[in-house]
């Protein structure tokens, strides 16, 4: 055999790489036990780069799921993106935000549910306009994502006003996983769309309240 066809033979059977989604499915499934803390799901990922821990977070919340969510892992992404932003090289969190604790099996139900959308965004990445997920442009996103992120636990929560804005930044994590600088554009863009959705719905349930109150 030549070394070229070696080195073919190795390449054709080499493993095809773990989509994220499905790296993210792995991590819940294999946990042991009924509850995980947001420290189990961040540390069952080992010693993965911010994105992947953004991904994470932030997809539970974009699935219509129990009330609540958007603040058990909002909380942590404002933790999270901040210290992007600020250009820490890991992810740290305090020992009260990591012992916050959730259902498995509801998690993981949610993830099974996005996994077909996810897949679908996963078959159009690949790296483009790799700059804008450069060590520079990283920080530009973490900033991004917090400013974001705070509209997702805003004190005053509107039943589902947070999904579109959620979805969004799902997207956005996602070019930040996969280096695509296209889909970095999209899912910013998109996520100025949700804030503006989350901002109307919000301001439109503070106004009705006011009036109701004033009515009585």
């Amino acid at each position: 055999m030549t070394a070229r066809e070696s080195h073919d033979f190795h390449d054709d059977d080499a493993p095809e790489p773990l989509p994220t989604s499905d790296l993210l499915i792995r991590a819940v499934e294999c946990w042991r036990g009924e509850e995980m803390s947001v420290g189990n799901l961040i540390d069952s990922l080992g010693d993965r780069a911010f994105s992947i821990i953004f991904l994470l977070l932030v997809l539970p919340i974009a699935v219509p799921g129990p009330p609540g969510l958007p603040v058990v892992f909002g909380i942590p992404l404002l933790f999270v993106t901040a210290q992007l932003w600020l250009g820490r090289p890991k992810p740290w969190l305090p020992d009260i935000i990591k012992r916050r604790r959730f259902s498995r099996s509801a998690l993981l139900k949610m993830l099974l549910r996005a996994r077909p959308k996810l897949a679908k965004l996963e078959s159009v990445c690949r790296p483009r306009l790799e700059k804008l997920s450069d060590r520079r442009g990283e920080r530009w996103i973490g900033a991004f994502f917090f400013l974001c992120t705070l509209f997702l636990v805003n004190p005053i929560p509107v039943p589902f006003s947070h999904l579109p804005l959620a979805f969004a930044l799902v997207i956005l994590a996602l070019g930040f996983v996969e280096r695509d600088g296209v889909v970095i554009i999209v899912g910013t863009i998109a996520s100025l769309i949700g804030v503006v959705i989350n901002i109307s719905l919000v301001g439109s349930a503070v106004m009705l309240g006011a009036k109701l109150f004033h009515s009585v």
